[in-house]
């Protein structure tokens, strides 16, 4: 006998993608093993759900509205796996994280280790991507985010704050000095980020004062680790986040710009599923990562009059 709710995941993931091939991959199951899933459902129900030609693949109506309850009767399926799971005495099973580039690689891949040896039932999935994911349609544990998040029914943890500072290298600042004004930095090189809110603007504020500023240079990019690297060659002056500058900032590589004037600093957060109950493998994964960077993270442990420009 057919397991139907293998049939009804099966319809789902290709109802979302309506793509067999995609949906196979996803499935990691053969595409023709696919579509005979999807035609035996077919036949129990006694109704087309796709139309289907060489070319792309559509819904029925039949398999619109199949979907919508098929969607409520899987997540209520989730909620119940994770009930029991979360009654578990040691977490375990595939967790699936995604994470940003920049940010994962440097800060949370380096205490993985740590994590998988104190939990050695759970693997770990990863994805390093700076494009928004939908953690319900993709089916993913926990989303790791930085900035202001929507209002929406998902959990969320906060794990630390976001602070940004202006940098630039001692070279630069050497060749170029440094700004002494907001105003200024519309005659330097700055090298900006392109997935910033504000665009090419910056917003800097001292005590009651608020000022944005456009800013234009040599390198924009929407890579952090690019304007990183352009920043230490001296290229100009960045907006970067202490996760990325705080080590060279630490050490003297880089000097900070315009002390008094500060950044609006966001927060970094782990995105959770929908529900009551988080399972045991995503609870212990947020609250380690909620142990290592607070109260506060190390690489936002920087001792600001070490860093300050003195260059006139």
């Amino acid at each position: 006998m057919d397991d139907r709710f293998e049939l009804i995941r099966s319809f789902v993931v290709v109802a979302q993608k309506l793509s067999f091939v995609e949906a196979a991959d996803s499935l990691q199951i053969d595409p023709s093993a696919l579509s005979r899933r999807i035609r035996r459902l077919e036949k129990r129900l006694g109704v087309r759900l796709f139309n289907r030609n060489t070319r792309r693949v559509t819904l029925t109506e039949a398999g619109i509205l199949y979907l919508s309850h098929s969607q409520e009767v899987l997540a209520k399926l989730d909620q119940a796996d994770a009930l029991v799971s979360h009654l578990s005495a040691e977490p375990r099973g595939l967790l699936r994280v995604t994470l940003p580039v920049v940010f994962g690689q440097r800060q949370i891949a380096p205490v993985l280790p740590e994590f998988l040896d104190r939990y050695p039932q759970i693997n770990l999935d990863l994805s390093f991507t700076d494009r928004f994911v939908d953690v319900l349609e993709e089916s993913i544990d926990v989303a790791i985010r930085i900035g202001q998040l929507q209002d929406s029914q998902l959990v969320v943890r906060r794990l630390a704050p976001n602070r940004r500072v202006l940098c630039a290298s001692p070279t630069y600042l050497q060749k170029y000095g440094s700004a002494q004004t907001p105003k200024e930095l519309e005659e330097h090189s700055c090298l900006n980020f392109s997935r910033l809110a504000t665009g090419d603007i910056w917003h800097l504020s001292r005590q009651n004062q608020r000022i944005a500023v456009p800013v234009k240079g040599k390198l924009r990019a929407d890579n952090a680790e690019a304007l990183y690297q352009a920043v230490l060659g001296g290229c100009g002056i960045a907006l970067l986040a202490t996760y990325i500058a705080g080590d060279p900032l630490r050490t003297g590589r880089l000097k900070t710009v315009l002390d008094d004037w500060k950044v609006p600093t966001t927060d970094i957060f782990a995105v959770l599923g929908v529900g009551q109950y988080t399972p045991s493998k995503t609870q212990v994964f947020v609250d380690f990562l909620v142990e290592r960077f607070r109260p506060t993270p190390d690489w936002d442990n920087i001792t600001e009059t070490d860093t300050q420009c003195h260059v006139p």
